[in-house]
């Protein structure tokens, strides 16, 4: 399995996440999807996005080779409420935009916030787990560089 450590790979993964869901956004401007197969679609590959970078980010000190428990989310708590409390505004602006937008853009603002909701609890959970149970750590290997002349 491929293990991503080094922040620019990292940066790169969720870059073309976003880029996928604005040619998935693009895709249903072209060929004019029913909106609930577009809001359906968009979340699907959303997901997949994070649950991709959630099994194959690593952070330093973290072991490589065996996969990460089943409701670990990130390497440190901190970045698991810093990731839950973004999900959470992006909840509270889809529900907003449920309630209070067009009534076409209902079921996939709804949707929307649903995803959120569960991914906001998800990351939160496991960061007040990773507070009580201390992360496994394993000791890093010194990166050697080359002497310059």
């Amino acid at each position: 399995m491929v293990r991503i450590r080094k922040t620019r790979w990292k940066i790169a993964y969720i870059a073309a996440g976003i880029v996928m869901l604005f040619a998935l956004g693009s895709t249903n401007s072209w060929f004019q999807f029913p909106n609930p197969l577009w809001g359906l679609a968009n979340n699907i590959l959303l997901v997949l996005i994070y649950l991709g970078g959630v099994r194959t980010f690593r952070g330093a000190g973290e072991p490589i080779q065996p996969p990460r428990d089943w409701w670990r989310m990130t390497s440190q708590p901190r970045a698991g409420f810093v990731i839950g409390s973004l999900l959470a505004v992006s909840f509270a602006s889809n529900s907003f935009t449920a309630v209070s937008g067009p009534p076409g853009a209902a079921f996939a603002s709804t949707l929307d916030s649903a995803v959120d909701a569960a991914m906001a609890f998800f990351y939160v959970r496991s960061s007040i787990r990773l507070r009580r149970v201390p992360p496994r750590t394993v000791q890093e290997l010194p990166r050697f560089r080359p002497v310059k002349p």
